[in-house]
C-alpha cells in the first residue's frame, strides 16, 4: 500500500490530483524515518513470541489436557450456577403447592387433536418401574 502512495507521483502526469498525493504521502512512516518498516516488523514478531510459543507448546495436547484446561473455568462455573439455582429453587414456591404433571401430559402438552395415535396411558415408563 506505501508503494501505491508513490505511485501517486506517477499518476500526476495523467491527471490525478498533486495535492491528494502531497497529503498521503505525508502519512507514509518511512518519510519521516527508513527504518520504520523494520522495527515495526521486530515489534510484532516480539511481541507475539510469547503467543506463538504457547501455540507451538499446544500441538502435543491431548484431549484429556484441552477438557482438563476446561474443567479448571467451567467446574467453578457450574458450581456457581447451581449454587444460584438452588437459591431460587428456595425462594421460590414449594414444590407440595404445585400440581402434579405425569409424562404423559408433558408429551401431550401443546399437541393438539390425536397427533400421537398410540394409547399413551398403555405405556409403562422406567420412573414407574423402578
Amino acid at each position: 500500500m506505501i508503494r501505491r502512495i508513490h505511485d501517486l507521483d506517477e499518476l500526476e502526469e495523467i491527471g490525478a490530483d498533486a495535492e491528494i498525493s502531497r497529503a498521503l504521502a505525508a502519512l507514509d512512516p518511512v518519510s519521516r524515518d527508513p527504518n520504520y518498516w523494520l522495527r515495526f516488523r521486530w515489534w510484532v514478531i516480539s511481541a507475539a513470541a510469547p503467543e506463538l510459543a504457547r501455540r507451538r507448546r499446544g500441538v502435543s495436547l491431548t484431549i484429556g489436557d484441552v477438557v482438563e484446561s476446561w474443567a479448571r473455568a467451567l467446574v467453578p462455573t457450574a458450581a456457581l450456577v447451581a449454587a444460584l439455582a438452588g437459591l431460587l429453587l428456595l425462594r421460590s414456591e414449594s414444590a407440595a403447592d404445585w400440581p402434579p404433571i405425569g409424562v404423559e401430559e408433558v408429551l401431550l402438552s401443546e399437541v393438539e387433536g390425536n397427533q400421537i395415535p398410540i394409547d399413551v396411558a398403555s405405556l409403562s415408563f422406567a420412573a414407574e418401574i423402578f
